[in-house]
């Protein structure tokens, strides 16, 4: 039970470490992506849909024009479902160098131990390894999915799809997030895969909060720096 709840304190202290002295500075960045990009795409998303609803509407008799409202209210149910599961992994791929910047200050805000010194140049050229890195998790994560999604449509076996799915998100938002730190250290995916493994239960329970926290609107636009503090906090006091 300890297990289970270190997840969503781990998550909590996350957000507490967003205002601590020193740090703000290296949160702004990945906010401002965080936050362009969801108004972005919820008006373009708000634009398409909008299109298709006027469409729709020239086809439809007056008296089934109350459908139009039920449409809106689907939309914003699927903006939100999709906003969960793919827009935080797009985010991530984007705002990927400065989230490992971010949890590298964590960490010395954390231990006081001092990263080797790097300059511009190095940083940058250590972006695309950082990219790759990042590509590898979204090839880990589509084939999945995809198969959890099929799930859906089998008989029986849909009763509990939605709860395999809720899961293997929450699991994955963690080896997403943890990345960062682990990352910083050089630390291989496989062994990552191996640590989460033996912590299952900490690991569900801090990315399950993570998935909570990004349906909760306002909330969900400091989700990603909160969530990178949060698993530098756990890794430098649970996985180190």
């Amino acid at each position: 039970m300890q297990n289970t709840t270190n997840g969503f304190y781990y998550l909590i202290e996350g957000f507490k470490l967003l205002g601590k002295p020193g740090l703000k500075r290296y949160v702004i960045i990945p906010l401002a992506i965080n936050i362009i990009l969801f108004i972005g795409f919820f008006f373009i998303a708000r634009h398409f849909f909008g299109e298709f609803d006027q469409w729709l509407l020239r086809y439809l008799p007056s008296w089934l024009r109350w459908l139009g409202s039920i449409l809106w209210i689907t939309f914003f149910i699927g903006f939100t479902l999709i906003f969960i599961y793919t827009f935080v992994a797009i985010t991530n791929l984007i705002s990927a160098p400065f989230n490992s910047f971010l949890a590298e200050k964590i960490e010395f805000y954390l231990t006081g131990k001092i990263a080797p010194e790097r300059t511009l140049l190095e940083n940058i050229k250590d972006i695309p390894r950082i990219l790759a890195r990042q590509f590898s998790l979204i090839g880990y994560y589509l084939p999945r999915a995809l198969v959890l999604l099929i799930f859906f449509f089998v008989p029986i076996v849909q009763i509990i799809a939605a709860l395999l799915w809720f899961v293997f998100n929450a699991w994955f938002m963690t080896l997403q997030y943890l990345d960062y730190p682990t990352d910083n250290h050089k630390i291989a995916l496989a062994n990552v895969h191996v640590w989460l493994w033996n912590n299952r239960l900490l690991s569900l329970s801090f990315g399950g909060g993570v998935l909570i926290a990004t349906m909760v609107p306002v909330l969900n636009f400091f989700i990603v720096p909160a969530a990178v503090a949060g698993a530098t906090k756990l890794w430098v006091e649970a996985g180190e």
